[in-house]
């Protein structure tokens, strides 16, 4: 007997609803709530929400609320105070249709207002036991070869368990909650209308510190493209450092051809004037015309145009790759502060 007497006054326990010590303020109108809220009190207070014991306002411009409907009232007047809390701080609840959510500049912070429940045991009501007994009966007859088969005899005929729910009250920030509060619940010493304040303190917060995170983000993403950028000219430094050498050798290697042709000249011009219209003349002046080119390519002049072209040798005042901080070093992302 004693344990049948705990078993009941643990399920009475587990099924008992909680009640804020609080008294609440006569439920507002619609159009006495603020703006943010009305469409979802609305919503909850029409009998088209209700599924049995519960009320739901999901869908464009609503909160995003599931709830038990004796809760109802005191979950609208929840939102609404809240709301006028977060309007005096500049904060603005906008309903997303699943949830809701207060931005503030760049930062956001999405957020749901929902009921504590419990599973408990199921109870089977005297229509369902009386339905079990039927069942029972149709089994029997099963077995003993009467009737065919039923899925129906499968299971009870009622569910083992219950969703209960407890009237207690919950908000929470979804995501993550950069190491402040994000969730604020009814208690044995306060209740949700107390936390208010608190809850307005906690969204400051919050977004302050998703405002310092993007910023700090930002700020090393500033740093790493400034830091590949001046890699970048490291390595055009390099190059251009690198392809200095070749022109160079390619004009000490013109010189020396210029030496080797006008040599060669020297001696095979005058034979060539001897010989108009032979193939031999025709290529003393070829080697001439050669020559000619060449020795203009490595004239101040000519070179000058070379090395603007290719840029190897600016005025460090206008040197588009020069960086005063040197060569940054190479460096992962995560190495940047």
């Amino acid at each position: 007997m004693r344990h049948k007497a705990d078993r009941a006054e643990r399920r009475a326990a587990e099924r008992k609803v909680f009640t804020p010590p609080v008294e609440l303020a006569p439920p507002k109108t619609v159009g006495d709530l603020h703006p943010s809220v009305r469409q979802t009190a609305k919503t909850l207070r029409s009998r088209s929400a209700q599924d049995g014991e519960i009320a739901r306002a999901f869908g464009e411009g609503l909160c995003g609320i599931e709830i038990g409907i004796p809760s109802i009232e005191r979950a609208i007047a929840l939102l609404d105070v809240l709301a006028y809390a977060l309007a005096e701080r500049g904060l603005q609840i906008e309903p997303t249709g699943n949830h809701m959510r207060i931005v503030s500049g760049q930062e956001k912070a999405e957020f749901s207002l929902k009921e504590v429940t419990r599973t408990v045991p199921h109870e089977p009501t005297e229509v369902e036991l009386a339905e079990e007994a039927r069942r029972q009966k149709r089994r029997e007859r099963y077995w003993r070869g009467e009737i065919a088969w039923d899925y129906s005899f499968q299971g009870h005929a009622w569910p083992e368990k219950d969703i209960f729910r407890t009237g207690k009250l919950f908000l929470q920030i979804d995501g993550y909650g950069d190491g402040v509060r994000r969730k604020w619940a009814d208690g044995k010493t306060q209740t949700m209308e107390t936390l208010i304040p608190s809850i307005v303190q906690g969204f400051e917060i919050l977004i302050a510190a998703r405002r310092a995170e993007r910023e700090r983000r930002e700020e090393r993403e500033r740093k790493w493209q400034e830091h590949c950028r001046r890699r970048e000219l490291a390595k055009a430094r390099i190059k251009r450092e690198a392809d200095r050498t070749p022109f160079i050798d390619s004009l000490v290697d013109t010189h020396r051809e210029i030496i080797r042709l006008q040599t060669w000249l020297a001696y095979n011009r005058p034979i060539a004037e001897q010989r108009p219209g032979s193939a031999y003349r025709r290529m003393v002046e070829w080697v001439q015309a050669r020559l000619d080119r060449l020795v203009a390519s490595v004239e101040p002049d000519g070179i000058e145009m070379q090395l603007a072209e290719n840029k190897l040798f600016p005025d460090p005042e206008n040197d588009e790759l020069y960086d005063p901080l040197g060569d940054p070093g190479e460096k992962y992302y995560w190495q940047i502060d």
